[in-house]
């Protein structure tokens, strides 16, 4: 590398080594809508939204909320002048006119840009100089709009301390190489060499292993970027809000939203149940003190606004309810009455109420599509019951699902999924998803998150699935793409020699449960 290039790589290394850019659910504007909803705010509509990304890279978390929403209006920065310039042509390709790319820094946007009801800095926080993360704080309190809601994530203390021991080692064995190839190569070999002739039995040896076994499953791009880059570092909830405050910034609340306490067990439970809801950052740092968390997703809003805090009060009358969730096959003999329910997380509960048990099957049903809360209701209760009655059973109802959404087994939302659950006769799938099978095993299903596709057998059909194939059409299109590509010798022994009306119908139900057909 001659001395140009290493210098054009200090200067911006996501240009040398791209970061890998796809969907973030947690950042989705329905879903923090939603908690700001539920806080007591008013929330801009996603329909007619304005959103703005600082360090959108190539833009695969703005341009599907561009094709969900053609009203709203998306804007993008970004340093690396390749990551933008690849944005622009994805963009580009997909006719989008409600969504723009600029080759900024940070540090030069100004309140040109307008106002956003929705700020989103994922993955930059804790790995930019601090005057860039004064400009990030500053930029939300000149932008925001009054009910205006802004997402930032960074690493967390004190669950990174255990993180940095192993950064320690890498940055000091490559303290003296630029090439990023060479640097990954050196920094995998070190951490493993340091890793193994450690003491098991003591802590630092212990904590250095642990982490070297987790950095085997670290792509390159990520691991040079994230934990490779000398200036990164984690920070305590205080310190991020004690940022936000000078510019009229408040915590709103985590992403992981109403499940705050998810990893918190047995004592650490009691601990936090002494911490009332309306000492939000005493609760949320104790949290993190007890269970050690490494990474944090936070919403803040303007200071201002008067939140309502915890779930005192709560109805689920506004929202729609969804649950990735099926009913197991099996009786527990202690409790005859009660119904196994398996999450997609592998979490189960035994559930004895009739209501809620139907309400469960309904929404496993309906996954990955959502159900409107009075909707749910009529399903899960006989509509003949009298007035009184009815209403004792809906309390009921609520109050076992309250206790399954407390638990962040159940989501909430606003609006409705805009996804197809049942299979049309010309089913279609996103133009996203079938662009992106093209050339790729990961696409963006219509919830926003990256979802993989296993094989080029099912990457093909989901490129098909346009809208103006039948299932027959498709039978045939699939067998001419499995005998081209025997007779070309590119089969290979994985690949099948010929597709069933079965195998496609499953493909179907398949895609159809990855959240990827449209209405």
């Amino acid at each position: 590398m001659n001395d140009m290039a290493v210098k054009d790589l200090a200067a911006n290394p996501y240009d040398a080594v791209a970061y890998p850019g796809h969907a973030f659910s947690q950042t989705h504007p329905a879903h923090l809508a939603t908690i700001a909803h539920i806080h007591g705010m008013n929330p801009a509509p996603t329909a007619t939204m304005r959103v703005l990304e600082l360090g959108c890279g190539s833009g695969g978390n703005l341009i599907p909320m561009a094709l969900q929403y053609p009203q709203a209006e998306l804007v993008g920065i970004d340093l690396s002048g390749r990551a933008i310039a690849h944005a622009n042509a994805e963009a580009a390709e997909l006719a989008l006119s409600n969504l723009s790319f600029h080759h900024l820094d940070i540090m030069a946007a100004t309140t040109e840009l307008g106002q956003f009801d929705y700020i989103l800095v994922h993955g930059v926080y804790s790995w930019v100089p601090q005057p860039v993360r004064e400009r990030i704080m500053a930029l939300f309190g000149e932008l925001l709009s009054p009910q205006g809601i802004a997402y930032v994530s960074y690493n967390a203390l004190p669950g990174c301390r255990l993180r940095d021991i192993a950064r320690d080692v890498m940055l000091f064995e490559t303290r003296d190489i630029d090439d990023p190839i060479e640097k990954v190569r050196a920094a995998r070999a070190a951490i493993k060499r340091f890793a193994e002739a450690t003491d098991a039995e003591t802590f630092h040896g212990a904590a250095l292993r642990e982490r070297a076994k987790q950095i085997e499953d670290i792509p390159d791009n990520v691991l040079y970027h994230d934990d490779l880059n000398p200036g990164a570092r984690a920070f305590a909830l205080h310190e991020v809000l004690a940022a936000a405050e000078p510019h009229g910034l408040q915590f709103l609340a985590e992403t992981s939203f109403p499940n705050n306490f998810g990893g918190a067990r047995g004592p650490a439970q009691q601990v936090l149940n002494t911490i009332p809801p309306s000492e939000p950052l005493r609760q949320e740092q104790a949290l993190d003190l007890l269970i050690g968390r490494c990474f944090r997703q936070t919403l803040l809003c303007r200071s201002d606004i008067a939140l309502h805090r915890g779930l005192s009060g709560f109805s689920f009358a506004p929202y729609h309810l969804a649950a990735n969730v099926q009913e197991e096959d099996k009786t527990d003999e202690k409790r005859p009455g009660a119904a196994s329910f398996l999450f997609a997380d592998g979490v189960r509960i035994a559930i004895d109420l009739p209501a809620a048990k139907t309400a469960l099957r309904a929404l496993g049903k309906a996954w990955p599509g959502n159900l409107r809360h009075e909707e749910l209701v009529a399903l899960a209760l006989d509509e003949a019951e009298d007035g009184a009655e009815r209403e004792r059973e809906i309390e009921r109802l609520n109050a076992a699902l309250t206790a399954i959404y407390r638990a962040g087994l159940i989501e909430v939302s606003l609006e409705p999924h805009r996804l197809a659950t049942r299979i049309s006769a010309r089913p279609v799938a996103s133009p996203l998803a079938r662009r992106q099978a093209l050339t790729s095993h990961e696409v963006t299903d219509l919830r926003h998150r990256a979802v993989s596709l296993d094989g080029v057998v099912v990457r093909k059909f989901v490129s098909l699935l346009d809208g103006t194939r039948t299932p027959a059409m498709l039978l045939d299109e699939i067998n001419a793409f499995l005998g081209e590509a025997h007779a070309s010798g590119h089969g290979g022994p994985a690949l099948p020699k010929q597709a069933t009306a079965a195998e496609v119908d499953m493909h179907l139900q398949d895609v159809a449960r990855l959240a990827l057909l449209a209405n």
